[in-house]
């Protein structure tokens, strides 16, 4: 297959500047952004292993992880100090082999999900969020305001569906039902473009990394949210891929040495929040100088159904595990070739060619 059918690269405005001056080389790249996603990220898991096991390992600068749920969690196993490629595979196997019985509910997700972080967030991977001399993790999570934070299924999912109305007027109204706050290596802000939303960040600690990890992914009416985590404001923590689904922010002051954001996606565009997926209109605004990397419709045709797993997958497959292994198998397979892919790309001499605005 061709690149573009393996691959498709989007690219911010700033990002396409940064290109066309110096080209894709692993010095060039000051962060790198991991969306929301659940089994999406599947077919990530060799391009991830070949960007932190090898690539990024060629330069020397500081990079920024800034991860919202399942994205926090790949970018915490990458902090692992000696062996990212390895924690990495530990998170895709515990992860592929997750099962519920019919009718789980909240408390049997909340365990099981528990059970896969604690597999591949190791101490040697904690020890590494807290100090790894090259990445700094920055967790996106909210913290739940007024009724969202009620474990009351019914008030859960009304003020919910409110604050989802209240977002298809207008993004900045979110911060009324959600407060987003990223745990972050030293408490160290990154750059933002203002989207009205309130925000504040909180160092990560010994005391409160594996809470704000698993927070970050914490999804709402599925897992009950995490409560007072250490550090931070008193209140109930869900998954950050609500305010930042695909973190629409430039996260790099302009004028670095490494002035790009790379972002290895499951999806051909950026969507800002949660509850913008079904908004055709809310496009992204912030991300300029983001460099998409997602699959291209030839290797989506590979897939089952020609489509990337999500989460409805359990609902699909209830009562079909093998159905649902193979089919989340054959992404982790495809996302092979998307490596192989990718390594040909930037061991190439015109990466620009190949991207399209974002």
């Amino acid at each position: 297959m061709a690149t573009a059918d393996i691959l498709t690269l989007r690219a911010g405005p700033a990002a396409r500047r940064a290109l066309a001056e110096g080209g894709l080389t692993p010095d060039r790249i000051g962060a790198m952004a991991g969306a929301a996603g659940g089994p999406k990220w599947l077919i990530l898991s060799a391009l991830d292993r070949y960007i932190f096991g090898d690539w990024l390992a060629r330069a020397d600068q500081p990079v920024a992880l800034v991860g919202s749920s399942i994205g926090a969690w790949r970018f915490a196993a990458a902090c692992h100090p000696s062996d990212p490629a390895g924690a990495i595979a530990d998170l895709e196997r515990g992860y592929v082999e997750q099962r519920y019985s019919d009718g789980a509910g909240r408390d049997e997700i909340t365990a099981t999900v528990r059970g896969i972080l604690e597999a591949f967030f190791t101490p040697a991977v904690r020890d590494g969020v807290l100090q790894h001399p090259r990445y700094a993790l920055h967790a996106i999570t909210v913290r739940s305001r007024g009724f969202t934070a009620s474990e009351r299924r019914g008030t859960l999912a009304a003020a919910s569906g409110l604050g989802a109305l209240a977002n298809a007027v207008s993004r900045r109204t979110l911060g009324a039902f959600f407060e987003r706050v990223v745990f972050a290596r030293d408490g160290a802000a990154l750059a933002a473009a203002g989207d009205g939303l309130p925000t504040r960040t909180v160092a990560l600690s010994s005391a409160n990394a594996r809470d704000a990890v698993y927070a970050s992914g914490n999804i709402p009416l599925l897992m009950r949210g995490v409560v007072d985590p250490a550090g931070a404001p008193p209140g109930v923590y869900r998954d950050g891929g609500i305010v930042d689904y695909h973190i629409d922010q430039p996260l790099l002051a302009p004028g670095g040495d490494a002035p790009l954001v790379l972002m290895p996606h499951f999806d051909t565009r950026l969507v800002p929040g949660w509850f913008d997926k079904s908004l055709a209109w809310r496009r992204p605004r912030l991300a300029t100088n983001t460099l998409l990397i997602g699959p291209g419709p030839g290797l989506r045709a590979r897939l089952v159904d020609g489509r990337v797993p999500d989460r409805r997958d359990f609902h699909r497959y209830a009562g079909n595990d093998a159905g649902r292994l193979r089919a989340w198998r054959t992404a982790i397979d495809a996302g092979r070739i998307m490596r192989d892919a990718f390594v040909d790309l930037v061991e190439g001499a015109d990466v620009l060619r190949h991207v399209k605005p974002l």
